[in-house]
């Protein structure tokens, strides 16, 4: 699902003026929360063909990213980036901390690339977190196909803390 929709849905964009897009892509995402008025810093490890209007832009790692990083966001949005680090309860618990509302989505154990990539269940997930912050937490289970065009299972987790 949208980040946006689902931060609308939740009521969670009233009021919330910076935004960091992790794992940005295309900037795709980051572009539509600059059409609704945002500040959006976004990050990836590639290079954008063309950064969106209104986007800052870094080409960074979320580690490296976090290491230098000095400013706090209403929002943080990460989505299908954790599956590639080695660590991602440890990014998950540093990105939640500059963040009023942090949204992002890790692969489940039942996704076929467990095994390659890092994987957390849902409940492992919940744990991390006072469930009164927890403000949406899903499991979508489906066949996709990657990039490179090969059908996949996938099984993805989708959280949206709120905090304070």
């Amino acid at each position: 699902m949208s980040p946006l929709i689902l931060l609308k849905e939740l009521g969670l964009l009233k009021g919330n003026k910076t935004l960091l897009d992790v794992g940005t892509k295309d900037g795709f995402y980051a572009s539509k929360f600059v059409d609704i008025g945002m500040e959006v810093d976004a990050i990836d490890v590639m290079d954008l063909e063309v950064v969106p209007t209104g986007v800052n832009y870094e080409k960074i790692n979320v580690e490296e990213f976090l290491i230098k990083n000095n400013k706090t966001y209403d929002i943080t949005v990460c989505r299908h980036v954790l599956h590639h680090l080695d660590h991602p309860k440890t990014i998950i618990e540093k990105l939640n901390a500059i963040s009023k509302v942090f949204v992002f989505t890790c692969f489940g154990p039942k996704d076929d690339w467990a095994g390659q990539v890092s994987t957390l269940s849902h409940n492992e997930v919940l744990s991390m977190f006072k469930p009164e912050t927890i403000r949406h937490h899903s499991e979508a289970f489906q066949y996709g196909n990657t990039y490179a065009g090969e059908e996949k299972f996938w099984h993805i987790n989708t959280f949206v803390i709120k905090n304070g």
